[in-house]
Parts: C-alpha cells; structure tokens; sequence
C-alpha cells in the first residue's frame, strides 16, 4: 500500500475543514444579503417607476373636447383642464391645417424632473361660408343661367361649397318668386340668404340713346394740386386701352411715375400674352425717365399656375429696370364661384405669385379695390394698391399707392388715364 500523506486527517486538516465551513456560511450569508438588497433595490425602482408613471397620469387632464378651430389662436394650456406640475413652455399649437394634429409638451412634475406628454387635436372648419348678394334680382323668361351665379358666395377653406337654390320658381314664367340662396362646405356650416327672384318679358332693344352715366374727368395738373407734397408722388399706369404714348409729353405734364401693364392671362387656364404696347411704354417711359413698375392681370386659380406665372413674368422683365416693383392684379370676382377657390386659395395665390418674384428680387404689390379688400383679400404683409374711386380714401388696412380714377386726362395720351398717388 502507498502512504498519501496528503489524504491524512489528523487535527491540523480538521481545523482547516471547520474553516473552510465557517467562510462559505459567511459568504452565504454575505451573498443573501447582497441578494436581499439587490431585490429591494429593484423592488424600489419599480416601485419608483410605477409611481412616476401614477403621478404622471395623475398631474395631467386634458379638456373634453380636442377639437380647435382653424386659425384660431390657442396654446399648450388651453387644452389643459389640470396640470399638478410646471409647463417648460407654453408653446402655440398650429392650426394651419385641417385634420387630426399631433402635440407635445414637456413639464416639470412634483419630483422636480422633466416629464413629457403627447395628445392627438382635431383642427376643423368652424366658419360659415358668406354670401355677397342683393335683397332682390331680376332676370328675363327664359333666363338659362345659373341662379347661383348672381350673387358672390364662397367659403374661407373648401374650394367646391355647396351652391343651390332653395324654392320654387319658373324661369319660363313671368312673375316674382320668394327663395333663398343656400351655400354649404365641407365642414358642415351652411349660410342662407332670403331674396326675391322677378322674372320679367324681355326688354326689346328700342335703339334709343344710352342712358349710362358718365362720369367726370379729372385733370392731372389739378389731381397733382390736390394731393402732391413731401410724402407723395402722383403718376399714372397704363395699357394697351391708352394706345400710343408721348412719354416725353407725360413726363413734362408733371407725371412723377408709371405702373406699366406687361401682360395678361387668356382667362382661366389660358396663355399669357405680352400687352401689344408693353415693349414701347416700358422703354419710352423709362426713357422720359420715369421710375416705372410693372402689373399682370391673372386667372390663376392654383398656387402651380400662380408660381408658373410669376417666373414668366420675371423672364419678360428681366434687363428692365423696374423700380417700383410688380403687382398681381386678380379681378374676375363677378365669376369667382365657377373658380373653384375658397378665400383661403385665392389669397394664397397672389402671397405665391408674389413670393417667387420676391425671390428674383422685385417689390410686391396686391391690386384691389376698397370693397374686396375689405371682404376676401388678407394682405399681411403685402403691400396694396388701392382702387378706390373717390376724392379721399376711406379703406382702413395699410396700402401704399392709391388708384383715385380712372377718368384721368392727361397730356400725352389721348383719351382716360388711370391717376395714382404713391406714399413713401
């Protein structure tokens, strides 16, 4: 047999056994504390997380209703019916589009730590479409027109309202019929007008004299008189309707400036087309030495038509040295509702037209008159060319040169001028 001392137990390896024993217990007992706290701790955290999510739901209430309407004003709080905690910021919520809009805010909750939240608003259309119309129209039998049509209606967003006539009526039938215009959009909102529908013989044209009423010409020397000083300018614009010019002769006549019609759109979808005197009055008026600007007269009825007539326009004028900037002049308003335009649309139209000239460096202007001003276009921060036939301007917005006449007279040009006064 071979002696293993190693494998001998005497007192020294019992003693060794014992402690070897005794230090695994210690580490167990180490480790199952080290346990214990290790699931307390975890058990804390989601204590702690649990928490944080309970008072998280607990420190925000959102309003019933999520819903704003469009272009309306409104901001973080005001969707807020409670909220335990500080805003970071009170931020404004978009409304520029209809729809379902996503928001989020940040704030800082009871535990002083930065929590964020997220909520889905509803931007709708809350406005009611309007109606520009007459108490009363009179059409002949046998009228094979749209009644509609007779009066201006048209809604700040939907393109295509709704139109209809509300009533009985027989436009085969003399006589007077009670009705009611009736206009709906997208969104709901209905508008109606009560009005009286007279259908009547028709007239037989007599080949007497026009009973038309003229009105009065204005001389420029006394228009100049009346409203020239140190903050204006009076000058004329003009298209082809003028003829042929005598600038040097306009000019001489006190003439101060020239809006120069370039050229127009073959209606709705059409061409564009140079004004026949648009080469010859640009380069005599500048010439005379007249600070000139140029206008179009547009159909445009979509941003891509109104961008594409802009960068037309910009080619034609280029080499030209056009001071006073180019002016979008839109007046078809008597077939507005065939359009197919809201408010909003035709507004963004000319903001287009005139932001892509904007870019190639020419001022902006937006043509109206007072009435339409003051109904359907938003200027911001367009400046407007006013038409305002009048000797004094009673429109209330910002504009920067006054259209007074239409009737004016002028050496240099045979027959009516438009008269201007420009405010800088």
């Amino acid at each position: 047999m071979e002696y293993h001392p190693e494998t001998t137990v005497g007192p020294t390896n019992k003693r060794s056994v014992k402690g070897l024993l005794k230090r695994r217990r210690v580490w167990l007992l180490v480790g199952s504390g080290l346990l214990l706290a290790l699931l307390a701790g975890v058990g804390y955290i989601i204590y702690d997380a649990a928490e944080m999510r309970r008072l998280d739901v607990e420190s925000v209430g959102l309003v019933e209703e999520l819903k704003v309407g469009y272009g309306e004003e409104v901001r973080i709080s005001d969707f807020l019916a409670r909220l335990d905690s500080e805003l970071v910021d009170n931020t404004v919520v978009k409304t520029d589009e209809l729809g379902e809009q996503q928001v989020g805010f940040e704030y800082i909750n009871v535990r002083g730590r930065k929590r964020s939240y997220n909520f889905t608003v509803k931007v709708v259309d809350k406005v009611a479409p309007v109606i520009y119309g007459l108490p009363s129209y009179t059409v002949e039998k046998g009228y094979d027109g749209n009644l509609t049509d007779l009066m201006l209606s048209g809604d700040d967003l939907d393109d295509e309202p709704v139109r209809e006539i509300a009533g009985e009526y027989d436009l085969g039938k003399v006589g007077t019929y009670d009705l009611e215009y009736v206009i709906r959009d997208a969104g709901g909102n209905e508008t109606r007008q009560a009005f009286q529908l007279k259908v009547v013989e028709p007239v037989k044209s007599g080949g007497g004299a026009s009973t038309v009423a003229t009105r009065p010409k204005q001389d420029f020397a006394q228009v100049q008189a009346d409203y020239k000083n140190e903050r204006t300018k009076v000058g004329i614009d003009v298209s082809s309707w003028q003829g042929e010019i005598d600038w040097a002769k306009v000019k001489k006549a006190g003439a101060e400036f020239a809006f120069i019609r370039l050229g127009y759109q073959v209606g709705y979808g059409g061409e564009y087309v140079v004004d026949k005197f648009f080469e010859r009055n640009i380069q005599e008026a500048l010439k005379a030495g007249l600070p000139v600007g140029v206008y179009f007269y547009s159909y445009a009825n979509n941003i891509e038509e109104a961008k594409k007539q802009a960068a037309w326009v910009a080619e034609q004028i280029r080499g030209y040295e056009i001071e006073l900037g180019v002016a979008f002049d839109w007046e078809d308003w008597k077939n507005f509702n065939q359009a197919g335009m809201s408010f909003r649309t035709v507004n963004r139209v000319a903001q287009e037209f005139l932001a892509e000239l904007a870019k190639e460096g020419y001022k902006g202007w937006l043509y109206g008159s007072k009435n339409y001003l003051e109904k359907i276009w938003q200027p911001r921060k367009t400046s407007v060319w006013l038409a305002q036939y009048h000797d004094k301007v009673t429109y209330v917005g910002e504009y920067g040169i006054w259209q007074l006449c239409d009737t004016g007279r002028i050496e240099g040009i045979q027959g009516d001028v438009d008269i201007d006064v420009w405010y800088f």
